[in-house]
């Protein structure tokens, strides 16, 4: 099937030679809106099934599973002077970045600049169309198979109407942030958005940090998690698989409170698979003793709140939260761009331990905003 132009005014790509034509002529726009559909269910990085782009004159639906080679959008995809507009845009950039080898510049996040234009910065594409245009959008196709060819009417509408409506959105919200201070503190949130650090793969020795259940552990138990995470997160991505599918959260909680050294040790585990190859086995017990082995000091000490820390918290937390919700609406900022009640319990547990200043709340606007706010005084109250 060749590339060609649907009613509704949106093109389909399945060629080499017209995804070239479209990457050069995006290269002279402004802005281009970008959104992927993908499934991501029985493998470690999603599967691209499609890829729409939008600019001023023109709507381009490029089919990924028709062309595997998406190179040629990577100079797009890093040019400074195109913006680029996404509706929660990190994990569509970090598909794309994989996808083409370019690490975005220039992202305008439509959800962050509706937290700053008055609007919830939590809330779907679909509803802030509603709310900001009065635009609605059917979402029929939301749990679509993007990989099965061919792509139905249906599936093809819906994909050009997550980028079609963008470029106007974007005046809307621009138009919407009210004063100086919030369009800058805008422009300064969307720059974090060049951090090549965010589409890259993660350092496997952090992965240790999202483990459910890994908060409870003591220094020791951390220390073996981080080992077992980081071999469970290398071998999921040299397989492809979902990290589930290598070892469950549950097994890797459990392996590190009861520091196996064996394979009978290993094997006794609840619910530890019974097919696992030897390889696979021997290198997860060197890692549980790469963590026995540590020395104290080296190892990873508890960043989670015990009952009692969370209970002592909660009041000077209430005045913190209290005073961010006043500080942002006074400037017609969502508090949600700010801080969560969790960003709030670990500003006040840093200041107790003198490691506030690498605290998100202590760095650029939001430390700007709450430093002019009753927040600092609120959090020196909490102190005394």
């Amino acid at each position: 099937m060749g590339s060609g132009t649907m009613a509704y005014g949106a093109e389909l790509i399945t060629t080499a030679d017209d995804l070239a034509s479209v990457a050069a002529r995006l290269l002279d726009a402004e802005a281009v809106a970008v959104d992927t559909e993908f499934f991501w269910e029985r493998t470690y990085y999603p599967v691209l099934g499609l890829v729409q782009l939008a600019a001023d004159d023109g709507c381009w639906l490029v089919d990924a599973v028709a062309l595997r080679d998406l190179r040629a959008l990577g100079p797009v995809l890093a040019a400074r002077g195109v913006t680029k507009l996404l509706h929660d845009a990190p994990q569509d950039l970090a598909i794309l970045a994989r996808a083409t080898g370019a690490m975005p510049q220039t992202v305008f996040d439509t959800r962050v600049a509706a937290g700053f234009a008055g609007f919830s910065s939590t809330g779907s594409l679909q509803t802030l169309l509603r709310d900001a245009l009065g635009i609605e959008l059917t979402k029929a196709e939301t749990r679509s198979d993007w990989l099965r060819r061919p792509l139905s009417e249906g599936q093809l509408r819906y994909a050009a109407e997550d980028v079609i409506h963008l470029i106007p959105l974007r005046a809307a919200l621009l138009a919407r942030c009210a004063g100086d201070l919030p369009r800058m503190w805008l422009g300064e949130e969307l720059a974090r958005l060049d951090d090549a650090a965010l589409y890259g793969d993660r350092d496997p020795r952090l992965m240790y940090q999202r483990v459910k259940g890994g908060s409870r552990l003591d220094s020791r138990p951390l220390a073996v998690l981080r080992e077992a995470a980081a071999w469970r997160e290398e071998e999921a991505r040299q397989r492809d698989w979902p990290r589930g599918h290598v070892l469950p959260d549950t097994v890797l909680v459990a392996l590190a409170e009861a520091c196996p050294r064996d394979r009978a040790a290993l094997a006794a585990l609840p619910d530890f698979p019974r097919r696992m190859p030897d390889s696979a086995t021997e290198a997860l017990l060197t890692a549980v003793a790469r963590g026995l082995a540590l020395p104290a000091e080296a190892c990873p000490q508890p960043s989670g709140f015990g009952l009692a820390e969370k209970r002592a918290l909660r009041a000077p937390s209430d005045r913190l939260l209290a005073s961010i919700c006043a500080a942002c609406e006074a400037h017609g900022i969502d508090p949600a761009l700010v801080a969560s009640r969790a960003d709030v319990e670990s500003y006040l547990l840093a200041r107790q331990k003198g490691q506030v200043a690498d605290h998100p709340l202590a760095q650029g606007w939001r430390a700007r905003l709450l430093a002019s706010s009753a927040f600092h005084r609120s959090s020196m109250e909490s102190e005394a």
